[in-house]
Order: structure tokens, then C-alpha cells, then sequence
């Protein structure tokens, strides 16, 4: 005899009872889980609240996340820019440098030994000498070249990119072989010039 009837309904009772007990063990940890973690929570917030960093507010230094930037200082050491010009700009023409002969700062600014950062204003690096001749052609070309020209349009400039082309020292310019066009050559059949007594 496998089983008595009355065992088995006791077993299937007893199986119910035990996963109820699992059920409710599972309830409990997920209660005490979760009250753990408030009383973490409720802890932490006041605590981090009194560490943040303060709001910016008159004498706080711009700069930090999602705070704006602070006016870049005048620039120094201008030889060929315009003495006025302002940091903003500085930056914008630097940039521009950057992209049209393909360069990092380093290409013609000088580091700061003592620091290893770029010193701007310092003429240690003999390339920056270099940059200003090319810079002093380039505004030539556009104020005195280019507008001499009578279909010159004003919105048109030469740049460094003109030439470079992204490249810090460009190549030369090598034209492709012209081809000629099929036919007689030049001169051939041509009338030869009267003969002089």
C-alpha cells in the first residue's frame, strides 16, 4: 500500500502550512529590508545636506558645474593681435589656428617648466615667432591684396587654412600634367612668316 488516505491529505496540509511559513518568513525579511533602508536613507540625506558645498552666491568662484565661466584675464605679450583684443577672442583665433594646421598649443606655445603647462606669453618656443609672420601675411593678404581685387567679395578671406589645410607644414603644390589635346601640333600647317630681304 503506497499511501493511506488520510496521510496524504496531511501531507499536502503540511506542504501548504510550510510554504506559508516561507511566505510570511519572505514577507518579514522584505519588511525589515525595507526599514533598513529608510533609516539609511533618512540618515544620509540631513548628513549629505550639511556637506554640500555652498550655493554660488557674491564672492563664490564661477567656474563649477553648471555655474558660468569667469572672464578670461586680458592677454599679454600681443606683437600682432591688436592690444585690445579681449581672452574670448584670443581663444576663438587660437582655435581656429588649431583646426586649420591640424596642431596642438604646444606647437607654438612654450612650457612652463616649473608647472608643465603652456606658457602663453612666453617667446621661448621660436615656432611662435614664426606663426606671427604668417599671421601678419595673412591679415596683409586681406586688407591689402584681396582688396585690391574689383570682383573681390567681402565675405571671403584668406586663413591659415587656406594654405595648410590641416596640415602644420603644408606640402608643396604640385599641378597635374596638362594633356594636350588630340590634333595637329602647334605650328603645323601654320603659314610661316614672310621672309625678310
Amino acid at each position: 500500500m503506497d499511501c493511506l488516505p488520510w496521510a496524504r491529505g496531511r501531507r499536502i496540509q503540511h506542504f501548504i502550512l510550510i510554504k506559508e511559513r516561507e511566505k510570511s518568513r519572505m514577507t518579514c525579511l522584505r519588511l525589515c529590508s525595507l526599514l533598513v533602508f529608510t533609516a539609511a536613507l533618512a540618515t544620509a540625506v540631513p548628513v549629505l545636506a550639511q556637506s554640500a558645498p555652498p550655493a554660488a552666491g557674491p564672492g563664490a568662484q564661477p567656474g563649477g558645474p553648471g555655474q558660468p565661466r569667469a572672464p578670461r584675464p586680458a592677454p599679454t605679450n600681443l606683437k600682432v593681435l591688436p592690444k585690445t583684443t579681449s581672452g574670448e577672442d584670443v581663444i576663438k583665433l587660437m582655435r581656429q589656428y588649431v583646426g586649420d594646421l591640424g596642431v596642438d598649443c604646444e606647437f607654438c606655445h612654450a612650457q612652463n617648466p616649473a608647472t608643465h603647462r603652456n606658457d602663453f606669453s612666453s617667446d621661448a618656443n621660436p615656432m611662435k615667432d614664426k606663426a606671427r609672420v604668417m599671421i601678419a601675411m595673412t591679415e596683409a593678404i586681406n586688407t591689402k591684396y584681396l582688396a585690391e581685387l574689383a570682383d573681390h567679395k567681402s565675405d571671403a578671406s584668406a586663413t591659415c587654412g587656406t594654405c595648410h589645410r590641416g596640415e602644420s607644414h603644408p606640402s608643396t603644390f604640385v599641378p597635374k600634367p596638362q594633356q594636350r589635346p588630340a590634333g595637329p601640333a602647334p605650328g603645323a600647317g601654320a603659314t610661316p612668316p614672310p621672309a625678310q630681304p
